[in-house]
């Protein structure tokens, strides 16, 4: 998945997802619901690499259902733009792991940790 938004990749960040997955931005008043098909879209409008990096994921797996939780920076090419933390659920079908949701936390440092490997090269 973070491999398409670097690539600028709409198709590849589609097929990571269930047809109907959807991320959720979730700020201290505000909640955002994006469609898979409508951040896809937005990946195609890009011209600068989407960098997104998360280090120490928690996993917890039972049978068909996932979830993963982690730190995460967000850069535009080499340009920081936020950190925050994601919360993946994922569901296993016929064709492997496939994202059902992202919520995820926005914020700026020092309210968030940045990547302990330091920014992108």
């Amino acid at each position: 998945m973070f491999d398409a938004m670097e690539a600028l990749d709409p198709e590849a960040f589609r097929n990571a997802m269930v047809p109907d997955g959807f991320l959720m931005a979730v700020r201290s008043e505000t909640t955002r619901r994006t469609t898979r098909d409508d951040f896809a879209a937005n990946i195609a409008r890009q011209t600068r690499p989407m960098i997104e990096r998360m280090w120490d994921p928690e996993v917890r797996i039972d049978g068909p259902v996932a979830t993963v939780w982690a730190p995460y920076d967000f850069y535009s090419a080499t340009e920081f733009s936020h950190c925050g933390t994601d919360a993946f659920q994922l569901a296993k079908t016929a064709d492997g792991w496939k994202v059902v949701m992202i919520s995820y936390t926005s914020h700026a440092p020092p309210t968030c940790s940045m990547h302990p490997d330091g920014p992108p090269r």
